[in-house]
């Protein structure tokens, strides 16, 4: 028997666990929605389950009270056994759309169960939400989790406030005598998404240029499949530069982040934590669209030009790269610029 469609409109639930998103990105993106939840319920304790390597994310968010980590190779068995380790739950909530995540909240003993209605595991859910039809005027990754907590009688007026994650970005000074500039010049979605590296160096080279009384120090971050693009991009920056592609784990890149006074990026998992973590970012857009997945909060500035074929949402470029190649390096500049100057706040 189906729960009506907020099961906990009037009420509050003592303890809520909800299941994280296993990208990085996407677990980003459903920042806004947990930000509901907590201003709906202030006393509720909020539990996110993760997949390990996603924990530090989760667990510098002040919206969440506990993080339960397992492991990407633990069958549902064993995930569910965990949950259950951690007490009971009056209501679930599923992020993600496969079958097997439901499983493993019902396997937690979780029996309030909300999501949507994939996969056939309808079955599975005590309330399985319909996904929201395509919403012109708020097309963004992040409504569509908005959407399902809104189905658990979950208010999501003021969005506006809802999207300034976190609510007080990173401030920098405005005569600093170093800014640390971080770099993600990678893309494992495919190299449709990569702005290229010369081009990269070329928009840093001139911000140095630009500001010879401050001392740029860049950190470039990426997968370990990324270190031969950061070691390229490394080659043509001139010191202090360290690539520190493949050399982090997300706890790791979390904390240095945190020391990034801003961020220049493709459209990856790390300029969606960046964001997360308060850290202005200028991200560069290629053949994905920035009204669905630009970085969360005002602050941070998006540089696409689209062209006809724009979004194709390939990974690779079948024709002549147009998205990338006409954003000329002093663009990007101008951008890292403009956003320190309005991130520029007196300590």
């Amino acid at each position: 028997m189906s729960l009506p469609e907020a099961p906990y409109a009037g009420t509050t639930p003592a303890r809520i666990i909800v299941r994280s998103p296993n990208p990085l990105g996407d677990a980003c993106m459903a920042l806004p929605a947990i930000r509901a939840i907590r201003r709906e319920w202030e006393n509720t304790s909020i539990v996110v389950a993760c997949r390990e390597n996603l924990a530090p994310m989760w667990e510098s968010q002040c919206d969440v009270d506990e993080v339960i980590p397992f492991s990407r190779k633990a069958n549902p068995v064993a995930v569910g056994k965990e949950f259950r380790s951690h007490g009971k739950f009056d209501l679930g909530v599923l992020l993600p759309n496969s079958f097997r995540s439901a499983l493993e909240l019902r396997l937690g003993g979780v029996k309030n169960l909300v999501g949507f209605k994939r996969y056939q595991r309808g079955i599975l859910l005590s309330n399985a939400v319909r996904e929201p039809q395509a919403d012109s005027e708020n097309p963004h990754h992040a409504n569509r989790y908005l959407h399902l907590v809104k189905h658990m009688g979950v208010s999501i007026d003021q969005e506006d406030t809802l999207f300034q994650i976190p609510p007080a970005p990173r401030s920098i000074p405005r005569s600093p005598d170093t800014i640390h500039l971080g770099v993600c010049p990678g893309a494992e979605y495919g190299n449709a998404k990569r702005y290229p590296i010369e081009r990269y160096a070329a928009a840093i080279e001139e911000l140095r240029k630009r500001r010879p009384g401050t001392a740029f120090s860049v950190s470039i971050f990426g997968s370990p499949a990324e270190k031969a693009i950061g070691e390229q991009l490394a080659a043509l920056l001139s010191e202090p530069v360290a690539n520190r592609a493949g050399e982090t784990t997300v706890g790791e890149l979390v904390e240095e982040l945190r020391d990034c006074h801003f961020v220049a990026t493709n459209d990856t998992g790390t300029m969606h934590l960046a964001a997360a973590l308060g850290v202005p970012t200028v991200a560069i857009f290629g053949s994905t669209e920035p009204d669905f997945t630009a970085p969360i909060g005002e602050i941070h500035r998006v540089i696409r030009h689209k062209v006809d074929c724009s979004p194709c949402f390939l990974r690779e470029c079948p024709i002549d790269y147009r998205c990338m190649l006409r954003i000329e390096p002093n663009t990007v500049t101008d951008e890292m610029e403009g956003l320190l100057d309005a991130a520029s706040l007196t300590p």
